[in-house]
């Protein structure tokens, strides 16, 4: 919560940050519901999105379910396929210009697995994602790009087997024929449990949903941003950071430099059987306690969060428990890398922040998340508008410069 002064008077910060959350309030917490989250994730979730065709099977879902609640109407939130040719998505609020003072980036695609000469009954296959699954059997489609109806269809269903660390896809039906160019994806289809918990792709279509809905209510209140939807965030396997998110890498090269920039992806959690415990340290945070802040991804081989912005950013997340928008700090266990390594190369000024969840790449079972945790990461990303030009006077007066 605000801190106060030896006389009662609230710190510089709050005084700064409160009355900009007061007018946002309304809108965020009329627009931005339970109901409203569900219906994005789980529209988004149940769509395949192969990395490098993301944008032509999810776009459509985007603009619909905008198109739903009227925003594409809206004067100042402007769609943009194909944005700049790099082949991926981007909502920009406010004026139809690129350049803007904060970035947000959720990354539409998800893993995905590259076709080989068949061997018997199964296709060898190379992931274009980090395969996390070791042994074991998860359901599977594969797609085609259709040149003559210009379109993907499904070609065959059937099982992503892994033996020994190695994935093949074998077809329910034998006489499928698969080829080179065609895409296996695996499926879970979204349901909810108890709570607010649910399976399905979470990875990363609870963040998606969550910048999504959030956009008309940045649009309304003529906040100037660039929400990214790149098509290419997961990638080879590969000991160097710029293996994967390529697609923000594209998207940044065409742009000058924001104040600030919020980077949305799944992050492990912890609590539970199937909870990632690198290093032997047990992820702090859990479903259901709200949207996830960390400071660095990858432990320090993705981005890493400049110790004034992240304190700036705890001061924020204290301020936000009073507008009811719950945000859990990770202790450092383990914060996966994402789009947050092209931007880095940008802008040093990124903030980490997501939403718990569990086996991700079905590493041993389904993925699970929290649809009350997206509507606070949803909240929380509308709210962090406002600290962009605070940090930004912040930074011109700790390096010395005239802001």
């Amino acid at each position: 919560m605000p801190t106060r002064r030896e006389d009662g008077s609230m710190d510089l910060v709050s005084e700064r940050i409160l009355p900009v959350l007061e007018l946002l309030r309304p809108q965020v917490d009329s627009h931005i519901t339970l109901d409203r989250i569900r219906r994005y994730t789980f529209a988004i979730a149940d769509m395949p999105a192969p990395s490098t065709a993301a944008s032509a099977f999810r776009t459509p879902v985007l603009k619909r379910l905008l198109g739903e609640d009227g925003a594409m109407q809206m004067q100042g939130l402007h769609l943009r396929e194909d944005f700049e040719k790099t082949g991926s998505t981007v909502i920009l609020t406010g004026s139809d210009q690129p350049a803007k003072p904060v970035w947000y980036f959720a990354h539409l695609d998800t893993i995905s697995y590259l076709i080989q000469p068949r061997r018997d009954d199964r296709y060898p296959l190379v992931p274009f994602c980090y395969h996390l699954i070791e042994e074991g059997v998860r359901p599977a489609e594969a797609y085609r790009y259709d040149l003559p109806s210009n379109g993907y269809r499904m070609v065959a269903s059937g099982s992503l087997v892994t033996e020994r660390n190695e994935p093949f896809f074998r077809p329910d039906d034998m006489s499928a024929s698969l080829r080179v160019g065609d895409r296996v994806v695996m499926t879970a289809p979204c349901r909810e449990l108890d709570g607010g918990d649910f399976v399905g792709h979470v990875d990363n279509a609870g963040a998606v949903a969550s910048l999504a809905v959030a956009a008309p209510v940045m649009a309304a209140a003529g906040i100037q941003a660039m929400l990214a939807f790149p098509d290419e965030e997961e990638g080879p396997r590969g000991t160097g950071s710029q293996m994967m998110g390529r697609g923000g890498s594209r998207i940044v090269n065409v742009l000058p430099t924001p104040d600030l920039a919020i980077i949305a992806d799944v992050q492990q959690a912890g609590g539970d059987k199937d909870a990632d415990t690198r290093g032997g340290v047990e992820n702090s945070t859990r479903l259901g306690q709200g949207a996830v802040l960390a400071e660095f991804s990858s432990l320090a081989r993705g981005a890493v969060t400049p110790p004034h912005l992240y304190a700036l950013a705890q001061h924020f997340v204290g301020i936000l428990r009073g507008f009811g928008v719950p945000v859990q700090e990770s202790n450092n266990a383990y914060t996966s890398r994402s789009d947050d390594v092209g931007v880095l190369l940008k802008t040093p000024n990124i903030l980490l922040l997501g939403f718990a969840g569990f086996n991700r790449h079905l590493d041993k079972g389904e993925p699970r998340a929290n649809l009350h945790d997206l509507v606070s990461l949803s909240k929380a990303m509308v709210y962090g508008a406002a600290m962009a030009p605070l940090y930004r006077e912040l930074t011109a007066e700790l390096f010395g410069r005239t802001a």
